[in-house]
């Protein structure tokens, strides 16, 4: 009697149902903080520094430049002013990719099963909105985009232009998602048309500009989970095949460079090879246990890392002596990867003092409030026995 053949693998056909929370998930979204984090020590920080101005670096040897070498400020300051530019395709997209992935099932729920998640984001972004506001209306040393009176603070509300944005923007794509889940191949085609189309827009300001070009990668992931699950899957991560993405990735964007495309539509070019670069990375750096641990645990905690670095990094400028040594050529180029991971660090110690001396508030809707939602988004982070820490850990961190 012969056993009876087994049945055939039956396709995903349940693309709503929402995704169990994987290492590599988290392993993404600790890069993509470091990446944020990493970026603005670049862009606010390191290039003013070597160049005494913001705005991109000269190249080596021209009449700006401060020399005639790539050691040279000028050449430090260009270095990681244009890695920091080519990360832009994965840091990001990938963030908001991960982001949707997770809100998968959520945006195919009743609207009441949304209001925890939506409540939360919009809450901390409103409560860190105010304290941003109010402390680089003090501090301004540091180039950055400031909410400089009430009109702009109500304005900031309705659409965000400050450096918290990517939590304005997950209320806003959690609420389209979900407004227009019925259809889904309607939604991604605009939404991307919308992202080639936004340089040609009358945005003048980046970060408002960036919530209207970042929405299709947030889209993909909620309507399309299981092409996230694909691209990141168990084969994903071999040493080949991330090196492959690599070289398609450069490839790209010196052909990129060549064709001058508006910077919108690059970027949507671009991450079509970056986010699965960057998912790739992550799902080969989870199979690496202490750093895809380190990594992980990270990932689980964007939220404080995202509305503190700012700040943080804001009180650098104050203090010549730990700015980038110009003498020191080595010091210098490996400066903003020291900052970046030193701001990391006081960030989280600085959540967890906040926590031990009760303002969870900070980063998650007070208790009552959270208690009268409904129990239907019920996750890690969002409650329970686990105490403050884990109530901590908002939406955005989910």
């Amino acid at each position: 009697m012969t056993a009876a053949p087994p049945a055939p693998r039956q396709p995903d056909r349940q693309p709503d149902r929402q995704p169990d929370r994987q290492v590599w998930a988290d392993v993404a979204k600790g890069a993509c903080i470091l990446l944020v984090v990493l970026h603005h020590a670049v862009g606010k920080l390191y290039v003013p520094a070597l160049m005494g101005e913001p705005g991109p670096p000269p190249l080596p040897g021209t009449d700006r430049a401060a020399g005639d070498g790539w050691l040279d400020p000028s050449g430090l300051a260009l270095v990681w002013y244009e890695l920091s530019a080519a990360l832009k395709p994965v840091r990001m997209p990938l963030f908001f990719v991960v982001s949707g992935f997770f809100a998968a099932g959520v945006v195919r729920r009743p609207w009441p099963a949304l209001r925890r998640r939506v409540g939360t984001t919009a809450w901390v972004y409103a409560v860190w909105l105010l304290l941003l506001a109010a402390y680089f209306s003090v501090e301004r040393a540091m180039p950055l985009n400031r909410t400089q009176d009430g009109a702009e603070l109500l304005a900031d509300l309705v659409w965000a232009s400050t450096g918290l944005w990517f939590l304005y923007a997950l209320v806003v794509y959690v609420v389209l998602a979900r407004l227009l889940v019925r259809w889904p191949r309607a939604t991604l085609a605009g939404a991307a048309l919308l992202t080639a189309a936004t340089s040609w827009l009358p945005v003048d300001d980046l970060n408002r500009a960036a919530v209207l070009t970042h929405f299709v990668f947030f889209a993909w992931a909620a309507y399309r989970p299981q092409d996230v699950r694909r691209l990141a899957g168990p084969a994903a991560g071999r040493p080949g095949r991330v090196l492959l993405l690599v070289a398609g990735f450069v490839a790209l964007l010196a052909a990129q460079r060549a064709a001058g495309l508006p910077g919108s539509a690059d970027l949507l070019v671009l991450a079509v090879v970056g986010v699965p670069l960057g998912l790739a990375g992550a799902v080969a750096l989870a199979e690496r246990p202490r750093v895809g641990t380190a990594l992980a645990r990270l990932g689980a905690l964007t939220l404080p890392v995202y509305v503190l670095h700012s700040p943080l990094l804001a009180l650098l400028a104050h203090a010549p002596a730990l700015l980038p040594p110009p003498g020191s050529p080595v010091l210098a180029l490996a400066w903003p990867v020291v900052v970046a991971a030193a701001a990391v660090a006081v960030c989280l110690a600085l959540h967890r003092l906040l926590l031990a001396v009760g303002l969870d508030w900070l980063f998650a809707l007070p208790r009552p409030v959270a208690a009268r939602a409904p129990a239907g988004l019920s996750g890690p982070g969002s409650g329970g026995p686990r105490g403050a820490r884990a109530r901590t850990r908002s939406a955005a961190d989910r």
